[in-house]
């Protein structure tokens, strides 16, 4: 099987609480709990091995015994993950569901900020998983003041390598996309934040001026989803799920679709259409990254239409 290494550098210890109605300003107490390994990185590695097609060999920061219970916890999945193990303590997060009214509240435990040393230790690890890996990918937010340095350097080592790079991420992004074969999977007001611009035509064509990018894949919650190779846009209607469960992990399982059947060599719109699919079926499961494949399938099966983005969107 193929293999993509994935830079999750800011896992956490994900507790979910369900409620049968969350009342703010109130005492909330929950009907059933659950608590795992979560973070963008450890959701895209669970929903790569549900998919199939490819197994993402994870790269991450953890310390304290909140990044104890992660390794252990990855180890009970057969997750394979490369832990460069840090002073600071591992962040956890805690989501609460309103069952009742289909509400998500999360709450995010600040993480500490890793060392030069730290984060030397992880570009290595990185470097060795990308020379048997078919693909690359990183994903989410560095630990709470650290240089993102680190993801120039480690896109500049995927590229050097030769690895098709997917970044689901926006922060300190351009650098990054200079060079090399990307893909950009992010959501719609992320993609207003990078290129400061709420349309989102106008926003896709100055993505495409600004960086290298073979395919940008925008989600938007449970409202239409888009895409764009620089010259068309795509446009993909979300099935109606009635019971969501919960939405935490479904960007992440789109991310782990989407990669995972480039590598396999899906053209990149049906790649999208697909990786959609899983995560509309993510969010009718309580566990991040986790999905039924047959349902994702069902959910994949629409037509999307294709029109031109703009004659100037590339250069």
């Amino acid at each position: 099987m193929r293999k993509i290494a994935v830079l999750g550098a800011n896992p956490a210890c994900q507790k979910t609480l369900f409620f049968s109605e969350f009342r703010y300003g109130e005492v909330n107490r929950a009907a059933r709990m659950e608590v795992l390994a979560s973070g963008k990185g450890i959701n895209f590695c669970r929903a790569a091995a549900h998919w199939g097609r490819a197994a993402g060999v994870l790269m991450q920061f953890t310390g304290g015994e909140t990044g104890r219970f992660i390794r252990d916890a990855l180890a009970r999945e057969d997750i394979a993950a490369v832990d460069t193990v840090v002073s600071g303590t591992t962040r956890c997060c805690v989501t609460c569901l309103d069952e009742k009214n289909h509400v998500m509240t999360e709450l995010i435990e600040p993480s500490a900020a890793v060392s030069e040393s730290e984060a030397e230790d992880l570009l290595g690890n990185w470097r060795a998983a990308l020379t048997d890996s078919a693909a690359a990918a990183i994903c989410g937010t560095l630990p709470d003041g650290s240089d993102y340095g680190l993801y120039r350097r480690a896109a500049d080592l995927a590229h050097a390598a030769g690895r098709p790079l997917l970044f689901d991420a926006w922060r300190e992004l351009e650098p990054c996309l200079r060079a090399g074969d990307n893909l950009l999977k992010i959501n719609r007001s992320e993609l207003a934040k990078l290129t400061g611009m709420s349309d989102l035509r106008s926003g896709l064509c100055a993505l495409f001026r600004r960086c290298r990018l073979r395919f940008a894949a925008i989600t938007d919650g449970a409202a239409r989803a888009f895409a764009s190779d620089g010259e068309n846009l795509y446009t993909y209607e979300i099935p109606q799920i009635s019971e969501v469960v919960n939405p935490i992990g479904c960007g992440d399982t789109a991310s782990a679709v989407l990669l995972s059947e480039i590598v396999s060599g899906t053209e990149p719109p049906r790649a999208f259409q697909l990786a959609l699919g899983a995560a509309s079926a993510n969010s009718m499961t309580s566990r991040p990254g986790s999905f039924d494949r047959s349902a994702a399938e069902r959910f994949a099966v629409g037509a999307f239409s294709v029109e031109k983005l703009a004659r100037s969107s590339r250069t």
